[in-house]
């Protein structure tokens, strides 16, 4: 029912149409998105490009520049050949200690170059303090045999590879190691700081919210963050403790303790087993698309107002009227005449409530004639009723009369007037429409009486109805009729007693209180035929004209009470005889409690 009002097609209609602009908005704002993010990181990813590239090409330089020294330097190959400490081996070491000193402010990367050989080391180093020089010599010191053996399990001394080391000695912890054999048991290396690469990286990433710069290992670890810089002022801060370092364009990333979603770009070095990675939150890539979003936003609910507005207004002009005439209509025809619409809102609706008013009037007018039609024809039927039984029953008095008088039975002439005069004294008073329950019994009992005679010791009548039912109202002759059908139909053996009864009883549907009176007889039954037209209420042949008070029961009874009444005709099975049951509604004003479910014949 709600989806066949013309609200919730309204409704729906307007969710139909909203959906497809509904999922272009959104389809078309991830594109923009996508496109923003493809091209931002076609520019970046260039950069990162030049950037790492350039890099590279700083580590190789400083690999040939170890390659020359190793191969072509003559000092660093005598070096060796003078014993340690002898004055040819200081003035050689002097020769190359001014040397590194002086090479190495050729290379901006380059932290420390040193050579090394068992028990001695020589070094030189861009430090800017003695409190740094004295921790480069300590590590040195502590890790250059270490760095050796590492080079050499990995075979890193032929390749053109950087490796990485940790060391809490070096500011930053982080660092590049390469070295180069210069004869055996004289290496020669470089030691690049990656907090100093960091601070190149940051010159073009860590600018305010523009992005963050960031070198991992290989395994994903991020590095330390750029020397004297707290991480909550290295650009975003970004506490991305791991990342996936996959190929392609960028990823998208999402910061555990913000929240903040990033752009990230990777390059891996081909010098080191590092990873240089840029991050730019999202926020600053799509900061102009913030506005279309919020435009968006609007219209959709922009439109969901102007449609509550327009719903209200369709309510108010249309469902309200509609809904006035609907619920008007439901009680029409519930047989509420008196109901009325009144509306003011425009023409179309104004000439509907006039049409509405003027056919329930032109209803209202049609049920009175109506009823009163029906009124006036149950008084007709009764009156033809009155007509057809008056004639027959008082020529058969009139005989039974003269037969007791013949035999001067002048007992039985008196008994017998006083009987038929009671009986025709009701038939001629009651010209009113219902009589009580205990007024007809009174006329059954006259009327068996009457037929006593007529069959003495042959017929008898039991009568079982509670006290409380006498008072009850029903249509006036609505018994007798079937009494009287009784004795002339069932009563065909005249040599067997012929025994009618009648029970009454009150019982109760859950609903509604009814009157069930039962009508019974021991005699020969309904035929086949005339028992299933009775029932089907169908017209009965010409030969059953004597039946035709039990139609007119049947007839007046339906026109009194409608479907709320009801007659079944049967037969008691092998015991033989007729059985009736009649079925009555009883009104509120009679105040009688149920007894109990009566069985059908």
């Amino acid at each position: 029912m709600f989806r066949r009002s013309i609200k919730s097609q309204l409704i729906i209609c307007f969710f139909v149409l909203m959906l497809p602009v509904d999922a272009f908005l959104i389809v078309n704002n991830g594109y923009a998105k996508d496109v923003v993010r493809l091209k931002v990181s076609e520019t970046y990813r260039n950069t990162l490009d030049i950037f790492v590239g350039q890099t590279d090409r700083n580590l190789q330089q400083i690999n040939d520049y170890l390659y020359k020294m190793s191969v072509l330097d003559s000092d660093a190959g005598l070096l060796m050949s003078f014993p340690y400490g002898s004055d040819n081996y200081v003035l050689t070491k002097i020769r190359l200690q001014n040397k590194l000193n002086r090479d190495i402010g050729f290379y901006n990367l380059i932290d420390t170059i040193f050579l090394y050989r068992e028990n001695d080391i020589i070094f030189s180093t861009t430090a800017p303090n003695a409190d740094k020089y004295r921790s480069t010599q300590q590590l040195l010191k502590k890790d250059v045999r270490q760095f050796v053996d590492q080079a050499v399990s990995d075979q890193m001394l032929a390749q053109d590879k950087w490796m990485l080391w940790h060391d809490d000695l070096v500011a930053g912890s982080d660092f590049l190691l390469k070295l180069s054999e210069v004869s055996p048991g004289l290496y020669m290396g470089a030691m690049i700081r990656v907090a100093d690469i960091l601070d190149l990286l940051s010159i073009q990433w860590d600018y305010g919210g523009i992005g963050e710069g960031a070198i991992y290992r290989q395994d994903g670890d991020r590095l330390r963050e750029r020397l004297g810089v707290p991480k909550q002022e290295s650009g975003e801060g970004v506490a991305l403790d791991q990342v996936r370092l996959q190929e392609g364009r960028y990823q998208t990333v999402t910061d555990k303790k913000s929240g903040k979603r990033y752009l990230l770009m990777n390059r891996p070095s081909g010098m080191a087993d590092v990873t240089v990675s840029i991050l730019v939150p999202e926020s600053y890539l799509l900061q102009g698309l913030s506005y279309f979003q919020k435009v968006i936003y609007f219209v959709e609910f922009g439109i969901v107002f102007i449609f509550a507005l327009y719903l209200f207004f369709i309510r108010r002009m249309v469902f309200k009227p509609l809904q006035q005439l609907i619920v008007g209509m439901k009680k029409l025809s519930r047989g509420m005449l008196d109901v009325r619409i009144k509306t003011n809102q425009n023409e179309e609706f104004i000439f509907l409530a006039n049409t509405f008013n003027n056919m329930a009037e032109q209803i209202k007018t049609l049920k009175i004639g109506m009823y009163e039609e029906q009124l006036r024809a149950q008084k007709m039927e009764f009156k033809q009723l009155q007509a057809q039984i008056n004639p027959h029953f008082y020529a058969n008095s009139l005989n039974i009369i003269y037969n007791f008088a013949a035999l001067k039975d002048h007992d039985s002439v008196k008994r017998m007037a006083l009987h038929l005069a009671d009986y025709f004294r009701f038939i001629m008073r009651v010209n009113r429409d219902s009589i009580s329950l205990g007024e007809e019994m009174r006329h059954i009992e006259n009327y068996i009486e009457i037929q006593k005679f007529r069959f003495p010791n042959k017929l008898s009548c039991s009568v079982d109805v509670p006290d409380h039912l006498q008072a009850l109202q029903l249509p006036t002759l609505s018994l007798q009729p079937f009494v009287e059908n009784a004795i002339i139909h069932g009563f065909v053996n005249r040599r067997k007693p012929f025994l009618v009864e009648i029970v009454g009883r009150q019982f109760s549907d859950g609903r509604q209180s009814f009157l069930a009176l039962t009508i019974r007889d021991n005699g020969a039954g309904f035929a086949p035929d005339v028992l299933e037209r009775l029932n089907d209420r169908a017209p009965l042949p010409q030969t059953e004209s004597s039946r035709l008070g039990i139609m007119n029961v049947v007839q007046r009874l339906q026109l009194r009470y409608g479907e709320a009444a009801a007659i079944e005709f049967g037969n008691q099975g092998e015991e033989g005889g007729a059985a009736v049951l009649i079925r009555l509604p009883l009104g509120e004003e009679a105040g009688i409690q149920p007894e109990g479910e009566v069985a059908h014949v």
